[in-house]
Parts: C-alpha cells; structure tokens; sequence
C-alpha cells in the first residue's frame, strides 16, 4: 500500500508536475504491490449470512447515474469471511474471458446471467431459487480486458436481462416472463430509468417501456453502447460523448472529446476518462469544466464517483496500472491524494470509506488478491478475496460483499 511519505508527495503535486514523470508508464509515484491486512478465501466457505446484509446493488454500477457508490451501504471490514460460496452451470460463450456476469443484488436475491442463462441465488445461503435458461446472453466489455456475459439490472420486482437477441423481464420472485422485446440487439447491460429500458444496441439507442418493452424512441450514437442516465439526460460515450433527453431521444449537445471509459454522472457534472485525461463536462450542455491531465499515452477507467473523491484507474499501456483516488473540490478540477498499483485491474465499486478493486495477475508479479478493499482517505488495503480465477466486479452491501470468478462461483462475503 502507499506510504504515508508518498500520500503526502502525491497530495502535494499539480496533476501537470506527476504528469511529468512521463512516457507510458504509470504516472503514480507508488508501484508496491499492495499487501492487505487480512487475506481469505481458500478455506470452507461458513453456512450464510446470520443476518441479512441490508441493502441492494440492483445495476453493474449500482445506479442509472452510474457513479459505483452506494451513499447509505457500510460494508464488511471487521474480520471479513467467506459466508457462502455457490458453483453455477456456465458454458463458455463464444469471444467471452468470463463464464459469468457481475451480481445484481435486490430482494434478497443475487441475480446472474451465464452461458445456461438467468439464476436467482438466495442472498442468505446462496442456495438456486430460480433459472430462466430460455435465452443466450449478451456480451459486454470487462474494462478493456475482454469481455462478459452481460448482467442483468433489477428495478421494482422486475428483472432485466440482455441477451444476444433482444431484452427479457423476469419476476424477482419466482423467474417467470413478464415480457420479452426482440428486434433489438443489446452491446452492453442496459440502463433502467424514468419507466424506460434504455437499451445500446451498436450505432442507436433504444428506449423501450419498461411496462410492456413496446419502443419509445430510437436515436442514432455514433458506436456508443456507454451510458449514464441522470436529471431527464442519457449520457452516452461512443465516437464521441454527447447528451439526450431521456423523454424523447433528442440531441441536447455533443462534444467531440475522445471517451475511453463509461461516463458517470454526479451534481451536475459528467466523469469520463478519455485519451488525454479525466473529463468533468456539464450535464447541461456538454462544455468542458476541468481535465486532470496526468500525461500522453495512458487511457482511464470508468470514474467511481462518491461525495468527496473521483477514484480512476489509470492504464499506461506498458506498465501496471495504478488506482488514484482524487478529491473532489467544487467546482474545480479533482486533486489527487493517494495511488496504488492495482496490476491489470479496475476500481468498481464504493461504499461508507471503503473503495473496492478487483485485480489481476500483471508482469512477473505475484498473483494479488482477486478483491481488494481500500479506506477511502489513505488508500490502505484493509483485506483481500484469494482465489484461483480472477473476479468481477462486486455488488456491495450493509455488511456484505457478492462477487463471482470468473469460472462461474458465486461468493459473498461477510464481517466476522
């Protein structure tokens, strides 16, 4: 993890001056590996959860704003362990490095999608309630390292699944369809927001009712499957990065910016990593408000975007990547505070003063922990998730923690 020395340098540097450390490697004074607290994982998963973890995480990044950060959630930090562990059935999908999506949590459910099709697993024991295998999933990017089985998002006792041919919606309690809309073909999860389904679809946008899946509207995007709904606008990142009114489609404004990442969405202000650095452009009209420019040749993770700090990963291209945590200043470009090299990795998810990475092995490094938690303020490893495949990205709860590797074992997690 950093040390308090290098915390301090890094607060004290304009993001031009670390820029200066040039080239494509990592632009974060700090290349340790980080070292956890506490690691778990090999051993006998425990019989559940006691008590039920409070709480959802019912969309990949957990809102349609796409911000990864739970405002109210107090995740597990106190001896964590393993509570439950569950093997799904997950054919390999063509062109995919994961057998199964990330979790959506709600209801007292984790819903899944794999190559067999939907799975709801009890949140208390991970034991199968239910499967729709009547559908083949879509398939999405895993933050430039391949790709997925697109996950589902769940919003009021409806759960919504993209597949390779259209989107289906499930009950949350028992499976069964309440509708199915083919004719559109999903490139990545699709967004659940204002009662519509806003479905990427390559080069358009599909807005579809979330009560029956009849189409609202349909706008061309320039190749942008991203997205992020807030405030009545649908932030799309393709060729470019441009606003729509989610009512009816129409263009609000463009902006001919460079988008490497998911845009995210928070008072007023949209997050982006591009080719040259992190992006904060008004929600209203799509104008540039700051760049933090931290040098040529690196590209950024989809910003987690919480109260006080930006978190983005950073990607030289040549080197590890790095994790910064950046303060959030008003009005003004974030400051960085602290980094940690993460390897080949992202930071996803956010929640209380904790931000969670997920890892994988990089260069002639040591395989790390598959999931790591930071404090949010120092940047200090707390614990790690051990296992043999890597991870994806988490769902986070009121003390609780649900991942999944990549072969198709669904964990949680639980504080001791």
């Amino acid at each position: 993890m950093p040390s308090i020395e290098r915390r301090t340098f890094l607060g004290t540097l304009s993001a031009g001056v670390v820029a200066g450390f040039g080239g494509c490697s990592s632009s974060c004074p700090d290349d340790d590996t980080p070292t956890p607290s506490t690691t778990f994982g090999t051993g006998e998963a425990d019989r559940g959860f006691d008590s039920l973890p409070g709480g959802d995480w019912p969309a990949p990044r957990f809102d349609p704003a796409n911000t990864g950060f739970a405002p109210s959630r107090r995740p597990p930090t106190d001896a964590p362990t393993l509570r439950w562990r569950t093997t799904l059935s997950a054919p390999t999908v063509d062109g995919v490095t994961a057998d199964v999506s990330p979790p959506a949590v709600a209801d007292g459910r984790v819903f899944l999608t794999t190559g067999a099709g939907a799975f709801a697993l009890s949140l208390r024991d991970g034991r199968e309630e239910w499967r729709y295998g009547d559908l083949s999933p879509a398939t999405t990017s895993a933050g430039g390292h391949g790709a997925t089985p697109a996950p589902p998002v769940v919003r009021s006792g409806t759960v919504y699944v993209p597949t390779a041919d259209g989107v289906v919606a499930l009950r949350t309690d028992d499976g069964t369809e309440r509708w199915r809309a083919t004719g559109v073909v999903p490139t990545a999860s699709p967004t659940v927001a204002d009662g519509a389904v806003f479905v990427p679809t390559g080069d358009e946008l599909a807005a579809l009712d979330t009560a029956g899946g009849g189409r609202r509207w349909t706008a061309t995007t320039d190749g942008g499957s991203r997205l992020a709904v807030a405030d009545g606008a649908v932030v799309v990142a393709g060729g470019d990065l441009r606003g729509l009114d989610a009512a009816t489609g129409d263009r609000l404004w463009s902006s001919s910016v460079d988008p490497r990442s998911r845009p995210a969405v928070a008072d007023g202000v949209v997050y982006v990593g591009t080719g040259e650095g992190i992006l904060g452009a008004a929600l209203d009209d799509g104008t540039e408000r700051w760049l933090v420019d931290r040098g040529g040749g690196r590209t950024y993770s989809t910003p987690v975007v919480t109260p006080e700090t930006v978190y983005a990963v950073e990607r030289p291209g040549e080197a590890g990547e790095a994790t910064f945590a950046l303060d959030r200043t008003g009005d003004g470009a974030p400051d960085p505070r602290w980094c940690s090299f993460v390897g080949e990795g992202a930071v996803t998810a956010a929640a209380g003063d904790h931000a969670f990475a997920i890892q994988s092995h990089a260069g002639d490094r040591p395989t790390p922990p598959r999931l790591l938690a930071f404090t949010a303020r120092f940047g200090e490893a707390t614990w790690g998730y051990r296992s043999a495949e890597p991870v994806v990205s988490p769902a986070v709860l009121d003390g609780g923690v649900v991942t999944a590797t990549r072969d198709g074992t669904v964990v949680a997690v639980g504080g001791g």
